[in-house]
C-alpha cells in the first residue's frame, strides 16, 4: 500500500513540475514577442477605423509642418551716376519650399571680385517682406555705394537669417495701383492700402518688386505710410531708385506690391 502512495506521489510532484514548465516557456515567449512588435494606436478616420503606428503617425506629423527654404542666386548690379558715385544695387531671392511661415531677420552679403577677394561686405541688409508663405519669395535689398569701381563683376555670398515664423503672417489689402516712370528718373508707383485687420498699425510698410519679360527681378521700391487705423484705406506713392538706367517703366512686364505691419520675432 505505501509502494503505491510513493508512487502516487511521485506522479503527481512530476506532474507539477510540468505544469510549471509548460507555463514558463509560454510566458518567455509572449515576452519575445512584444518586444519585437512595434506599438501601434488606434485612428478614426471617415471611413472607420484603422491602425496606424506610432513611428507612421509621428511621420506624418513632421511632413505636415514642414521648415525648408532656397536662397537664389545673389546679384550685384554696378553703376556710376551722374556725378561720379559708384553704387551697387544688392539682390538675394529667399523662397519659403516648406510648408510652414518663415520669419526672415537682415542679413550680411559679402561680394567678392573675380579673384575671390573680399571686395565690401554689407550687414544688416533689410528683406522684404519679413514674414514668408510657403511658396512665396523674398528679396534682401540693398542700395549703397562704394570708393570705386571694381575691376570685375561682383558676386555675391549671401548669409541669411531664416526661421520658423512664430508671429502671424499679416497682410493689408492693395488696391488702385498705377506705374509710371518718375519725373526725376526712376520708376513712380501709387495705390491704396486698406487695414483690414482689428490692429492699429504706426508702421505699415509697402514694397514692390519689378521683373522684366524673362521674369528677371529689376529692382523695388519701398516706403513706410504714416499711422493706418484698423479699417482705414490711405493711398501711398514710392519710387525707384532714380539713377539706375534699368529703372524705367518700358522694362516692366509685371511688379507685386505686398504691404505689411513691422513685426519683431525674439
Amino acid at each position: 500500500m505505501k509502494k503505491w502512495l510513493r508512487a502516487i506521489s511521485l506522479i503527481v510532484v512530476l506532474s507539477l513540475f510540468a505544469l510549471m514548465a509548460l507555463g514558463s516557456g509560454g510566458s518567455s515567449s509572449s515576452t519575445s514577442e512584444n518586444k519585437g512588435a512595434e506599438t501601434s494606436t488606434s485612428v478614426t478616420t471617415g471611413n472607420g477605423t484603422q491602425s496606424t503606428s506610432t513611428n507612421e503617425t509621428q511621420s506624418q506629423e513632421s511632413t505636415a509642418e514642414k521648415e525648408a527654404y532656397e536662397v537664389g542666386d545673389g546679384k550685384a548690379v554696378v553703376f556710376t551716376d551722374s556725378i561720379g558715385s559708384v553704387w551697387v544695387l544688392i539682390s538675394v531671392p529667399v523662397k519659403n519650399t516648406g510648408s510652414v511661415n518663415l520669419f526672415l531677420s537682415s542679413g550680411t552679403m559679402d561680394l567678392e571680385d573675380a579673384d575671390g577677394h573680399l571686395v565690401e561686405s554689407k550687414n544688416m541688409v533689410s528683406v522684404y517682406p519679413q514674414v514668408l508663405k510657403p511658396g512665396e519669395t523674398a528679396w534682401y535689398y540693398e542700395e549703397t555705394t562704394l570708393d570705386s569701381a571694381p575691376a570685375s563683376d561682383l558676386k555675391v555670398i549671401p548669409h541669411v537669417d531664416v526661421e520658423k515664423a512664430k508671429v502671424d503672417c499679416i497682410r493689408y489689402e492693395v488696391s488702385d495701383l498705377s506705374l509710371a516712370d518718375d519725373t526725376y528718373g526712376g520708376i513712380k508707383i501709387t495705390g491704396r492700402v486698406e487695414n483690414t485687420t482689428t490692429e492699429d498699425e504706426s508702421m505699415p510698410y509697402v514694397v514692390a518688386f519689378l521683373y522684366d519679360a524673362d521674369d528677371n527681378f529689376l529692382g523695388q521700391a519701398f516706403t513706410i505710410m504714416d499711422d493706418l487705423k484698423a479699417g482705414d484705406k490711405m493711398g501711398f506713392s514710392m519710387s525707384t531708385f532714380s539713377s539706375y538706367s534699368e529703372f524705367k517703366s518700358e522694362n516692366v512686364a509685371r511688379y507685386e506690391v505686398f504691404a505689411y505691419p513691422s513685426q519683431f520675432q525674439f
